[in-house]
């Protein structure tokens, strides 16, 4: 999702529901009769960003696994775009997420990694270390930029946060960041290969994981393009959103029935979303296979967009995705549902406070098929 400066986080809880495989390799995937989830002894964990960790989004989070009656939470959080000393890690970003790690056993952080500081045409940041001095893929690919993350491993160290998982330049197929890959799809690998190296050779941080993450929606270029090689990649990220710019999908007639928004949420996830060639599900999937990689889901989510090309409140989605999360045969290795009403397309399921959320219907599948009953963990009864 086209992200600028964000703090988010995110619950991650195992799942033990099997399914059986799928008829032919290029069906979607169908959802499971069963609602067996184990909470947090297994992979693929789940995961909710709920805007991060500061001010009044403290507690937000918190708000989740009581929702699903979950008890571990991992987090995901977004590096801030504007200068170095942000991309290094800054002490009041990294110290309360140590916290918050330390503060219960089987917590982990993920973090969305800044490539590139400064504004979309690259000319560097306007504050900090070397404001002014523009900055680019080709400058990382020589290296230049390594003694940034050379100071974010040895902080990550510092805050005991050594296992935390890496989206270096998250989404960079797209064309909304200044570390947008598109023709320049050499140096985004060349650049990804020496801030891996910088970062592993630091004392104790063997434990840090790198997770590619390209998106399926408004590709600039292909991805694979950009694969740095399969000893520098722990996990292949995806996000995936209920969007579709194919005709006969979104929008919807202003008269269309409950049937023909069914009928096009359908079509959205098969054709658009699930096998779509060039960016759909089923080509990542394959792609992770082949590099003998684990499959991640980074951000995911149902959609209300002002152009109308969302899926709005579509349980059918949420059906799909968990039947994909939690077949085995995917190798889901974690999956994160993007829970926040961002400025370009409103995703929250989990009410907050008197508010309810425009997806009720979504919610409430989700939460079946992703909650816990209340029997099985100490939360306290979840408010809806």
């Amino acid at each position: 999702m086209k992200y600028i400066v964000s703090i988010p986080i995110v619950v991650l809880a195992s799942i033990s529901s099997l399914l059986p495989a799928r008829a032919q390799a290029g069906d979607p995937p169908v959802p499971s009769t069963e609602n067996t989830i184990n909470d947090n002894t297994r992979i693929p964990y789940m995961a909710v960003y709920r805007w991060g960790l500061s001010g009044l989004n403290k507690g937000f989070y918190d708000k989740y696994p009581i929702w699903l009656n979950r008890t571990v939470i991992w987090a995901e959080d977004f590096e801030p775009t504007e200068t170095w000393d942000n991309v290094e890690g800054g002490i009041w970003q990294l110290r309360p997420w140590s916290d918050w790690v330390q503060a219960k056993a089987g917590r982990r952080l993920i973090l969305s990694v800044q490539l590139l500081p400064g504004s979309w045409d690259g000319k560097g940041p306007k504050q900090g270390k070397d404001a002014g001095v523009p900055v680019s893929l080709e400058e990382g690919e020589k290296g230049a930029y390594n003694e940034h993350f050379r100071k974010l491993a040895e902080n990550l160290v510092k805050y005991k946060l050594e296992n935390t998982i890496l989206r270096l330049g998250w989404e960079f197929n797209g064309g909304w960041y200044n570390y947008r890959a598109v023709n320049k799809e050499s140096a985004f690998a060349g650049y990804w290969r020496q801030i891996v190296e910088t970062m592993r050779a630091v004392p104790g941080a063997e434990k840090l994981q790198f997770c590619w993450n390209p998106t399926n929606n408004f590709v600039q270029t292909d991805a694979r393009k950009c694969w740095p090689g399969d000893e520098y990649v722990d996990y292949v990220g995806i996000d995936v959103y209920d969007q579709s710019w194919l005709e006969g999908t979104y929008p919807f007639p202003k008269d269309a029935t409950p049937d023909e928004i069914r009928e096009r949420q359908e079509t959205a996830w098969k054709t658009w979303i699930y096998n779509e060639q060039r960016h759909g599900m089923a080509m990542w999937l394959a792609f992770a296979k082949e590099h003998k990689k684990p499959l991640s889901i980074p951000e995911w989510g149902v959609c209300n967009r002002k152009d109308g090309h969302g899926g709005m409140d579509n349980p059918y989605f949420i059906e799909q995705m968990h039947a994909f999360i939690t077949n085995p045969e995917n190798n889901v290795a974690f999956h994160c549902y993007f829970d926040v009403q961002a400025g370009d397309g409103h995703h929250q399921l989990v009410p907050d406070g008197d508010s309810k959320s425009e997806f009720p219907n979504t919610a409430a599948r989700f939460k079946e098929l992703f909650g816990l009953p209340a029997a099985t963990t100490n939360n306290p009864t979840p408010q809806d």
